[in-house]
């Protein structure tokens, strides 16, 4: 048996063990590219703040409006804001369930979003993400609606297996001859559909393989331990870079009468030309002098990179601790923090979600061309 027909079997079986999972898991991804613009249509009348006054409220009575109007259900644990004057803030509320089931419907008790007008304190409205079919299409494609630990690792290994078929693939794409080289680079629109789909197929796949490869391989940093080790150690990272570099700050002995406030706002003027912000309220289930409120500055300055400074508080002084700063930051947690961005396409911005969306559905039709072309040659065994 020849190396080409040990690739073809090879990318054979690979097609048909993970060809149905990634066609179920690609879908959903092609969708969620555009979660952001898709939520703010969907969502218009919780997003966008219904009254824009000249100056916000406090942090801490907007969360406490949060709060209240969530009930006892969950505890308000995080914060994300868009600098758009005209948009509501987002507080999270999660409660895990200890002893979950099968699905991702059963790993939370509570897990909702309370969407809250940052100039009156108005809720106007609470979503609950268990049952909203924009994340839905996220939970699909990450572990197809299964729990977490489950459902991550089929995909982790349909990724693999998607890996591998690129180079299987490759292989079959290379031309015996060069007569034959030209017909690797274009399709034959008008042939018999059995030879469209076979160029559809193999010469759609060259043409697409590094975006493919860019998504499997981002995809996988996610699904294996040992592949985002060896993935960062080329990029110059050890566990210990990768772990996180904190820049611990001098104590300051100065406690603020709204911890809370008082880091919010300092926190806002640390980068002033931040897209996105992330908080992070202190965890009552660490010691209270441990307690800390985290804050992540998302900005863009053209570098390339998903970039963004991380901020720790004392959340009994509100004074500042620790800080990473994007500058600072190494080749390989660069690539960490880019890697939702790179993966999703939304790094630069539409035209490379276009382009991600484009791609993923490509992908998607892969086991289906190749079925078709195995199913017809199979066919045609028949009839000999």
């Amino acid at each position: 048996m020849t190396f080409k027909k040990v690739a073809h079997k090879i990318h054979l079986w690979l097609g048909f063990t993970a060809g149905l999972v990634l066609v179920i898991n690609l879908l959903p991804a092609s969708i969620f590219a555009f979660n952001k613009e898709l939520q703010e249509w969907w969502y218009h009348s919780q997003v966008y703040a219904d009254e824009v006054k000249a100056t916000r409220l406090p942090v801490s009575k907007l969360r406490e409006n949060a709060q209240t109007a969530l009930g006892t259900s969950g505890h308000i644990s995080g914060l994300q804001i868009i600098n758009d004057a005209n948009k509501t803030y987002v507080f999270g509320a999660f409660k895990a369930n200890k002893t979950p089931g099968l699905t991702f419907f059963s790993e939370y008790e509570v897990y909702k979003q309370v969407y809250v007008n940052p100039y009156t304190g108005k809720v106007q409205g609470i979503l609950d993400m268990k049952y909203n079919w924009i994340y839905l299409c996220r939970v699909m494609h990450q572990q197809m609606l299964l729990r977490y630990d489950i459902g991550h690792l089929f995909i982790g290994i349909a990724s693999l297996i998607l890996f591998l078929s690129l180079f299987t693939g490759l292989i079959l794409w290379f031309p015996k001859n060069k007569a034959a080289l030209k017909q690797r680079f274009s399709i034959k629109w008008n042939a018999r559909w059995r030879r469209t789909n076979y160029d559809v197929h193999n010469v759609g796949g060259f043409y697409t393989f590094l975006l493919i490869f860019l998504l499997a391989t981002s995809g996988l940093l996610w699904s294996f331990g040992w592949w985002a080790t060896g993935f960062y150690r080329l990029l110059g990272a050890d566990s210990n870079s990768m772990s996180g570099q904190y820049q611990n700050l001098p104590a300051v002995a100065k406690q603020w009468d709204n911890p809370l406030d008082h880091a919010f706002e300092e926190a806002l003027q640390k980068r002033k030309t931040w897209t996105e912000m992330y908080v992070g309220f202190p965890d009552q289930e660490v010691a209270e002098k441990e307690r800390t409120i985290a804050f992540y500055l998302s900005f863009n300055n053209g570098s390339g990179w998903d970039q963004g400074d991380e901020y720790q508080y004392k959340a009994s002084t509100g004074t500042l601790s620790k800080q990473i700063l994007q500058e600072n930051k190494t080749v390989a947690v660069k690539w960490q923090g880019s890697n939702y961005g790179i993966h999703t396409g939304s790094i630069y911005g539409l035209p490379s979600k276009i382009l991600m969306c484009l791609g993923t559905l490509f992908c998607a039709s892969l086991p289906v061309t190749g079925f078709l072309i195995w199913w017809g040659r199979q066919k045609k065994k028949r009839k000999k």
